[in-house]
């Protein structure tokens, strides 16, 4: 009904102005005006034109009065052009999370049928083991009631004395050998209980990590940092691996924090003892502080144990205070560098040149620093008060920066640079 009473108003807007174009024309004709000296036909003419420009304006006027998406159309392509390439963008990454998640549900789903089948023959083990548990007490207590009616017969039969005597000590060996399988099944049937119960709960958590994998909640994703310490090197071997030992205790609980667990003893993060062993050996030997490094293995999801890995730096000292770490000069006079690109521009390449020097970059995000947005927009404006023209832009190290980072800076900002 909108569209029919739009299309009504433009019919009659259009068929207005032609109406009047067209008397205009007649009366400019009949009456051989002039306008600007010029021939009454061609005034006539020009009344025409005139008249088809209005009937134009006039119809996308009015469709941009009353219709948003006309407006949008004719004002709004580009920032609706840049919103669809950054949901492209968006797209595309969500499309490789998802197959990042499909290959950890493949390998859950792969565990876990291993997992089940393991759980199935230690069952049927098992089961083997309680029937043959029966069956020796059963022969157990048939020796025992052989042994008591031999007792009996040897009280009422003191004759037969060296035969019963010979009875009970033979029915007394078999008593104890079959006494001493009994306690053996026991213990293995004791055994094979507690694996059984064992794989149960981590075929339970099994398929928790399963329901978190397909849900696509990752507490912890590969490379990932735990944490982070600087120990000292060049220690006896019994120091280093204390100190190491409490390194992984603190991450251990920090971990535990994360996960909201309320029992502060569980061992929820599992490194090699051989990782353990070759670090601390490597400590040991070392004349200077190291950064002791500790990250997720892989991704981990809710109910698993973190697997860690312990990496090993050496802290050297990598910028002094005050010293330059990368300058660039701007310009402004050119159309394609825009402050806030060219700011952002030359940050990324202070952050390269920081990891190329030896400053240990975020696993996950590159990054050896971060500045906030007061500090970014600060030196945007000060890009910006210089109008057009070339601008030198420095980086310094605002104090002493070591391989362990954070990397603080300060920006310089300098006119007619050239």
């Amino acid at each position: 009904m909108y569209g029919l009473t739009l299309i009504a108003i433009l019919t009659i807007t259009g068929g207005a102005i032609a109406y009047i174009g067209d008397k205009l024309g007649t009366k400019v004709g009949k009456k051989k005006l002039s306008i600007f000296g010029l021939r009454p036909k061609h005034t006539s003419i020009i009344v025409t034109i005139i008249t088809g420009f209005l009937i134009t304006a006039s119809t996308i006027g009015v469709l941009a009065l009353v219709s948003q998406d006309v407006r949008t159309a004719l004002f709004g392509m580009e920032a609706l052009a840049k919103q669809l390439s950054s949901l492209n963008q968006e797209v595309t990454s969500k499309n490789a999370e998802l197959a990042t998640s499909r290959a950890a549900l493949e390998a859950k789903n792969a565990e876990y049928t291993a997992l089940t089948l393991k759980v199935k023959d230690t069952a049927e083990r098992l089961s083997a083991i309680t029937e043959e548990l029966s069956a020796v007490i059963a022969q157990r207590d048939r020796t025992s009631l052989e042994l008591q009616q031999t007792q009996a017969d040897y009280a009422l039969a003191k004759g037969d004395l060296s035969k019963a005597q010979q009875a009970i000590s033979t029915l007394q060996e078999t008593k104890n050998q079959l006494d001493i399988r009994v306690q053996s099944l026991n213990e293995a049937k004791v055994t094979l209980q507690d694996d059984v119960d064992r794989l149960n709960q981590l075929t339970t958590r099994l398929g928790q990590g399963i329901q978190v994998v397909r849900e696509g909640s990752i507490i912890y994703r590969a490379g990932e940092v735990l944490s982070t310490v600087i120990l000292p090197g060049g220690e006896s071997k019994s120091d280093t691996e204390r100190a190491l030992a409490e390194a992984i205790y603190d991450t251990n609980q920090h971990v535990i924090d994360r996960l909201g667990i309320e029992d502060r003893s569980l061992n929820v993060l599992w490194i090699a003892q051989a990782d353990f062993d070759k670090v601390a050996a490597t400590l040991a030997k070392i004349p200077q502080n190291a950064i002791v490094r500790i990250t997720a293995n892989g991704n981990t999801v809710y109910g698993e144990p973190v697997i860690g890995q312990i990496n090993l730096f050496p802290n050297n000292l990598i910028y002094k205070k005050g010293e330059t770490i990368q300058m660039a000069v701007i310009d402004l006079g050119s159309k394609t560098e825009q402050p806030e690109e060219a700011v952002m521009t030359f940050l990324r390449k202070v952050n390269v040149t920081a990891v190329n020097k030896g400053i240990l970059p975020d696993p996950i995000q590159g990054t050896v620093g971060a500045m906030n947005g007061a500090e970014f927009y600060d030196t945007v404006n000060k890009v910006k008060r210089y109008n057009k023209g070339k601008v030198m832009i420095t980086a310094t190290a605002k104090e002493d920066t070591y391989a362990v980072g954070p990397l603080k800076i300060e920006m310089h900002i300098q006119g007619g640079a050239e």
